[in-house]
């Protein structure tokens, strides 16, 4: 989907909203599977964290630092999670508006052909 391509994107060029607005879908499709690789990599970063064991008493000695490295790492493998989530959502998302703006393209192109332009 694009605009006249004749301003910096702002519209404020009196030729109104959206002018030299444009967007490529294939390069947000390419955006949305970075999101959602990285989503992958950071789940693998989690689950390795999640494996390593690093808050028992061998570790930390007998005065509540192993309970209080549990916590923390807790605490870490929730961000995580959240981490996770939040990317392969935000992945999703931007792959639904590439569809949304190649079915836009679609039907424009549709009512150009239709009307002779």
């Amino acid at each position: 989907m694009s605009g006249n391509g004749s301003g910096n994107g702002s519209g404020s060029g009196g030729s109104g909203a959206g002018a030299g607005f444009s967007a490529h879908p294939d390069k947000l499709g390419d955006a949305g599977d970075q999101l959602v690789t990285a989503s992958t990599d950071v789940g693998s970063v989690k689950d390795t964290l999640g494996k390593l064991g690093m808050s028992g008493e061998g570790t930390f000695g007998e005065y509540g630092a192993g309970d209080a490295a549990k916590a923390f790492w807790q605490a870490w493998q929730d961000e995580l999670g959240v981490n996770v989530d939040a990317l392969k959502d935000l992945g999703g998302r931007v792959h639904i508006t590439v569809a949304n703006y190649t079915g836009t393209d679609h039907v424009v192109g549709e009512q150009y052909q239709q009307q002779g332009a």
